[in-house]
């Protein structure tokens, strides 16, 4: 979270929505983003299919969603606080918080509502194991402070030589995406930008990049991409990206398989508050709760 997850953000917008071609109206609607002190991302998914076997995941995505909130410690705008952000990133299940997690200060605060997990299809959890999970979690803020966060990094810290060969990678990847995107054609229409394309023209031009790296013949797939840029003026609203695949061999017939994204934008003055009464983590709390999860 933080400042590196907004340039994320940003850069992820500047990738995927540039594709338009109509550049300037595109950088400044992914300036906007950051243009306040304050940014609100709502997300929800869609999965559409003939094919039965996708049932259950077509009821997980629509009844999921995702909110992200991001405010401006110091009074800056977004693109210009450097590390004096705060976040918040909700996760709703059928329209009920079933994860609220905030960082702030470089403290995570954690709470969590394990109920509404039960309503989701082929969840496969006890509902026993859940419930005794939740009469111990659920309702409570748990805080892992900063020093604790670093401890768990450190521990986990890939060598010097595996980071510079995954941004290197990263870095090869985002230029090869931006050259295809960025030639492809764009249609406009009330205020949204949209490109479509080939996922086999993804394919080709990951695998020159993706191929020596991993040893893997790059295959070949059909199917489409589509992705939206909507904007009011020279402000981003919104965006969209939407996949369409064959399918599975084993359904009767064929059955495309459609997954969409879509994010709506604001600037709403929405801080992220620290939550009261909030429980300590501590190392050997931490171990305890690896534990239970097995």
């Amino acid at each position: 979270m933080k400042a590196f997850t907004l340039l994320g953000l940003l850069a992820a917008g500047a990738l995927g929505l540039s594709a338009c071609g109509a550049q300037a109206t595109v950088d400044q609607a992914v300036t906007s983003l950051g243009a306040s002190p304050y940014l609100q991302l709502h997300l929800t998914g869609s999965l559409a299919s003939a094919d039965p076997a996708y049932a259950n995941a077509q009821s997980v995505v629509k009844d999921l969603s995702l909110t992200l909130d991001y405010a401006s410690t110091n009074g800056a705008n977004l693109s210009a606080a450097g590390t004096s952000v705060d976040g918040e990133v909700l996760l709703d299940v059928a329209g009920t918080t079933a994860l609220d997690v905030r960082s702030i200060g470089g403290n995570l605060y954690v709470e969590l509502n394990l109920a509404p997990l039960a309503s989701l299809p082929g969840l496969n959890v006890p509902p026993g194991s859940l419930g005794a999970a939740g009469q111990m979690l659920d309702g409570r803020w748990f805080e892992i402070p900063q020093s604790l966060l670093s401890q768990v990094a450190a521990a986990h810290q890939p060598s010097a030589a595996q980071v510079a060969r995954a941004q290197s990678l990263a870095r090869a990847a985002i230029k090869a995406l931006s050259t295809l995107v960025e030639g492809a054609p764009y249609t406009s229409s009330n205020g949204t930008l949209t490109e479509t394309g080939t996922l086999q023209s993804v394919v080709d031009a990951l695998a020159p990049v993706l191929g020596p790296a991993t040893g893997a013949t790059p295959p070949t797939v059909s199917g489409t991409y589509s992705i939206s840029l909507t904007t009011s003026g020279t402000t981003a609203t919104g965006g969209s990206v939407t996949i369409t695949s064959a399918g599975t061999s084993a359904h009767p017939a064929p059955s495309p398989v459609t997954v969409s994204l879509q994010a709506t934008a604001g600037h709403d003055t929405v801080p992220v508050a620290t939550p009261a009464g909030a429980i300590v983590v501590t190392p050997s709390m931490l171990g305890q709760f690896s534990a239970i999860g097995g």
